[in-house]
C-alpha cells in the first residue's frame, strides 16, 4: 500500500514535473517566438526608419541641386547684364564695330545704336545657351542622380527699377525610386536698366544735334545728373570718344555702381540717305510739313505744307542726299575785269570749303515755292567774319543770299530746286578782287576844234612877229589903208627909230597891231569855249561802267580809285555794305578829263578796283 501510495506519488511528481517543463517550454517558445517577431519588427522599422531618412536625404540634396541651378541661373543673367553695360548693349561685339571691349553707337556721323529690345534677345540668349552648360551634368551624377533636362524657355523684362528673368527649365532627379521635378525659376535685379539705357541714348542723339560741340560734348546733357545718372567721357583717340553713363541707384552685389559704355567715331560719311515722297508730287502738294535731314543732320530742308515737288513736270518718287568732303571748289573763267564795255580780264574763283558739300538729288527738281535750306557747322572761330551758302555743281559755285544765325551756328537760305548746298566761312577765304574801268577817249569832233585852236594861236604869234599881211589874207586881205599902216610897220621894225620918229605912223601902225592881237585872243577864246563846252557835254554824259561780283557773306567793302588825267568817282564808295550772296556793282564813272588833256584830246580813266570775300 505504502508502496502504491509512493509510486504514486512518484507518478504525480513526474507528471507534475513534465507538466511544468511543458509549460517552460511553451514559455520559451512563446518568448522565441515574441523575439523573432520584434526583431522582425525591429528590421522593419529600422528598415522603414532608414529609408525615410534615406528619402529626406535625397529630397535635401534634390533641393541643393535645384537652388544649384536657381544660383546659376542669376549667376549668367548677372553677368550678361553686366557685360551689356560694358560692351554698349553687345555680348560679343562685331569687329567693325568694336573699340578696345565697347562697341560704337555713332560710326562716321551714321546712328547704329541697338535698340533695347535687341539688348534683351542679347541677354536673353546669353542665359538660355549658358544655363544649361553651367548645370553640370556630372557634379549631379555624382550625387547618384540620374538627371533629364527639359527644353529651357527665358523670359527678361526690364522694368523701371529693376530687370526679372524667369525661366521654365523641367528637370528631374531620380535615384532609385525617388524622383523629384522642378522647372520653374525666378530671379530679380536691382538695376534700372532700361533707365541707363534710356540715358545713354540721349547722350548719343545728343552728337547728332546740327549744333553738337565736340569741345563741350555734354552741353545739355546737366538735367541726367537729376536723374541721378552720372556721365563721363574720354578721348582715347583724336577721332573717338567713349562716353559711360554711372547710375547712382544701380548697386551691384560687389558694391560697385551700375554702368554703361558706348564709344563714338566722329569721323565723315559718304552714305546716301533716300526719303520717299507723297504720290504725284508733281500735282498732289504736301499735307503736312516735314523735314528732310543729311546723315549728319547738318543740313536740314524744311518741306512746306502745299509744296509740289517735279522733275520736268513730272513727279518725283524720292529725294537723296549724300555728303562729300572736299578741300576746295572752283568756279572757272568768271570775269574781274571789265574796261567800258569789254572783258579784260577772267580768272578762276577758288572757294576754301570747311563744311560737307550737300548733294540733293535728282538735279533739277522744283518746288512751287521757296523751301528753307539750314547749313549748321561746327568751328565758331572760323565763322567769325560770317558764313554764307555756296551753290552749284560741276565747275560753276556761287554764293547765295542767306542769313547768318551765328547764335545758332547755322545760315540759312531759300532755294527753289536742287543742286549741291555747302556752308562757307569767310574767314578762311582769301580776298577776291574785281575791277571796273571807265576809259573816255574823246570823239572826233574835239580834233576839230583842238585845230581851230591851234589856228587862233598861230595867228597871235604871227602878227606879233609882222605877219599879220598874210594873216589877213586869210581872212579877206587888207584895205588900202591897212595896207600902209602894216607895211609903216614893217618898216618901222626893221628901220627902227626912223619908224618910231613919225607920230602919225607910228600911232596908226601900234594901233593896227594892237587889233590885230585881240583877234587872234578872241578866235582862241572862242575856239577854246567851243572845245570845252562840247568835251564836258562828252565827259559828263559818258556812260557808267560796271562789274558784278557775288559776295559770300555780309561784310564792308574795300574800293580802291586811281584816276589818270581827271576826275571820276566809284560807285558805291569805299566802305559800302554789302549782303551774302546777291549781286553787286562796282562802277566806274569818269567825271572830266583836265584841262590839258581836253586840249590835246587825250583820254582819261578812273579805275575802281573793290576786294571782297
Amino acid at each position: 500500500m505504502y508502496i502504491f501510495k509512493h509510486r504514486q506519488k512518484l507518478r504525480k511528481k513526474r507528471i507534475y514535473s513534465k507538466a511544468q517543463m511543458s509549460v517552460f517550454w511553451i514559455m520559451g517558445l512563446v518568448m522565441f517566438i515574441a523575439l523573432v517577431a520584434g526583431l522582425f519588427v525591429y528590421n522593419d522599422l529600422r528598415t522603414a526608419k532608414i529609408k525615410e531618412g534615406a528619402k529626406n536625404d535625397l529630397s535635401s540634396q534634390a533641393e541643393e541641386i535645384e537652388k544649384f541651378v536657381n544660383d546659376c541661373i542669376r549667376k549668367e543673367a548677372f553677368e550678361g547684364l553686366k557685360r551689356l553695360g560694358q560692351t554698349g548693349g553687345y555680348l560679343e561685339i562685331p569687329k567693325i564695330i568694336s573699340f578696345k571691349g565697347t562697341g560704337y553707337w555713332y560710326l562716321d556721323e551714321v546712328n547704329i545704336q541697338p535698340i533695347l529690345n535687341q539688348t534683351q534677345e542679347r541677354l536673353l540668349e546669353h542665359i538660355s545657351a549658358n544655363v544649361p552648360k553651367c548645370v553640370d551634368d556630372e557634379r549631379i551624377k555624382e550625387l547618384g542622380f540620374a538627371v533629364q533636362k527639359g527644353a529651357i524657355k527665358t523670359t527678361i523684362e526690364f522694368g523701371n527699377a529693376d530687370v526679372t528673368v524667369k525661366i521654365e527649365y523641367p528637370i528631374r532627379l531620380e535615384r532609385e525610386k525617388f524622383t523629384k521635378d522642378f522647372s520653374g525659376f525666378f530671379n530679380s535685379f536691382d538695376i534700372r536698366y532700361r533707365a541707363v539705357f534710356e540715358a545713354a541714348t540721349e547722350v548719343n542723339e545728343r552728337l547728332f544735334d546740327a549744333d553738337f560741340d565736340i569741345k563741350n560734348p555734354l552741353k545739355k546733357l546737366d538735367y541726367l545728373k537729376s536723374l541721378e545718372f552720372d556721365v563721363s567721357y574720354k578721348s582715347p583717340e583724336t577721332d573717338v570718344m567713349v562716353f559711360t553713363v554711372t547710375d547712382k541707384k544701380s548697386i551691384l552685389p560687389t558694391n560697385e555702381l551700375y554702368t554703361f559704355s558706348f564709344a563714338a567715331r566722329l569721323g565723315t560719311s559718304d552714305l546716301k540717305k533716300f526719303i520717299d515722297l507723297q504720290d504725284n508730287s508733281a500735282t498732289n502738294p504736301v499735307f503736312l510739313p516735314y523735314t528732310i535731314y543729311s546723315v549728319d543732320k547738318k543740313a536740314q530742308l524744311d518741306i512746306s505744307s502745299g509744296t509740289t515737288i517735279s522733275l520736268e513736270g513730272q513727279p518725283v518718287k524720292a529725294i537723296s542726299v549724300e555728303q562729300a568732303y572736299p578741300n576746295e571748289v572752283t568756279t572757272k573763267d568768271v570775269p574781274v575785269y571789265k574796261k567800258n564795255d569789254k572783258i579784260m580780264q577772267k580768272q578762276d574763283i577758288i572757294y576754301v570749303i570747311d563744311n560737307p558739300i550737300y548733294t540733293f538729288e535728282p538735279s533739277g527738281i522744283l518746288f512751287n515755292k521757296h523751301q528753307k535750306l539750314a547749313l549748321y557747322y561746327e568751328d565758331e572761330i572760323k565763322a567769325s567774319k560770317g558764313v554764307g551758302i555756296l551753290m552749284g555743281k560741276n565747275g560753276f559755285w556761287i554764293p547765295i543770299p542767306s542769313k547768318h544765325e551765328p547764335e545758332q551756328k547755322r545760315v540759312f537760305a531759300s532755294i527753289l530746286g536742287f543742286t549741291e548746298f555747302t556752308a562757307v566761312n569767310c574767314a578762311s577765304q582769301k580776298l577776291k578782287t574785281t575791277i571796273a574801268e571807265h576809259f573816255f577817249e574823246p570823239a572826233p569832233p574835239c580834233f576839230i576844234f583842238g585845230a581851230l585852236s591851234i589856228i587862233a594861236v598861230l595867228a597871235v604869234v604871227v602878227t606879233l612877229i609882222g605877219g599879220g599881211p598874210v594873216l589877213f589874207g586869210l581872212f579877206g586881205g587888207p584895205t588900202a589903208a591897212e595896207g600902209g599902216i602894216i607895211s609903216a610897220i614893217g618898216q618901222g621894225f626893221i628901220s627902227g627909230s626912223e619908224a618910231i620918229g613919225i607920230g602919225g605912223i607910228t600911232f596908226g601902225a601900234t594901233a593896227a597891231t594892237v587889233g590885230t592881237v585881240l583877234t587872234g585872243l578872241t578866235l582862241v577864246t572862242i575856239a577854246g569855249s567851243i572845245l570845252g563846252a562840247t568835251t564836258d557835254v562828252f565827259y559828263e554824259k559818258s556812260p557808267e561802267n560796271c562789274e558784278t561780283f557775288y559776295p559770300v557773306c555780309d561784310q564792308n567793302i574795300n574800293i580802291e580809285k586811281e584816276l589818270k588825267d581827271g576826275t571820276g568817282d566809284c560807285i558805291p564808295d569805299s566802305g559800302a555794305r554789302v549782303a551774302a550772296g546777291a549781286p553787286a556793282n562796282v562802277c566806274a564813272q569818269v567825271k572830266k578829263c583836265d584841262s590839258l588833256s581836253k586840249f590835246f584830246c587825250k583820254p582819261c580813266s578812273v579805275k575802281c578796283s573793290a576786294q571782297f570775300y
